[in-house]
């Protein structure tokens, strides 16, 4: 999986090959489809393998702060730190969102990862606060991986707390 994930990254879903994986890996191509049928199946694990990796991330960062201080502190690390700080992963996301609009199986992954990111946030936050700060950070994503300048610390810390105010006025 380590390496269909370095073949996404690098070649985005339409360069998936059982080739391009058994090279990455370094093994023979009949080990890649002995042990993958299709490669809609290799892109469908290699997906949900990215997605379980950055959601349990996320959930134990969030788990791991105390106060709403800490708390907006913490999901800045979990910004800049974590989600952003990986091009390879960002690049991974961005491919899964695009492929989610074609396939329901990695629609379904997608759906599920933003509705742990956002059971996470509301462990601390009302439901709408949580979804607010979910399409915030989501937004603070893209920004990130292709502003030409970057996005500081602070930036991100004041975007969040403008969010988290604002939330409870969402319905």
């Amino acid at each position: 999986m380590e390496s269909a994930l370095s073949v996404l990254a690098r070649d985005g879903v339409a360069g998936i090959t059982h080739r391009a994986i058994g090279k990455a890996a370094d093994v023979p191509l009949g080990s890649i489809t002995y042990h993958f049928a299709t490669l809609d199946d290799i892109v469908k694990l290699a997906f949900q393998t990215h997605v379980e990796r950055l959601a349990t991330r996320f959930e134990e960062r969030l788990a791991a702060c105390e106060s709403q201080a800490d708390l907006i502190d913490c999901i800045v690390l979990a910004i800049t730190d974590d989600l952003a700080a990986n091009p390879n992963e960002l690049a991974v996301t961005y491919e899964l969102y695009g492929d989610a609009v074609r396939r329901d199986d990695n629609k379904r992954i997608t759906q599920a990862w933003m509705e742990r990111a956002e059971n996470a946030l509301a462990q601390h936050f009302d439901r709408a606060t949580a979804r607010l700060l979910d399409v915030v950070i989501e937004g603070l994503m893209v920004h990130l991986s292709i502003a030409q300048q970057p996005i500081s610390h602070d930036a991100v810390r004041a975007l969040l707390t403008t969010a988290a105010n604002a939330g409870t006025a969402v319905t």
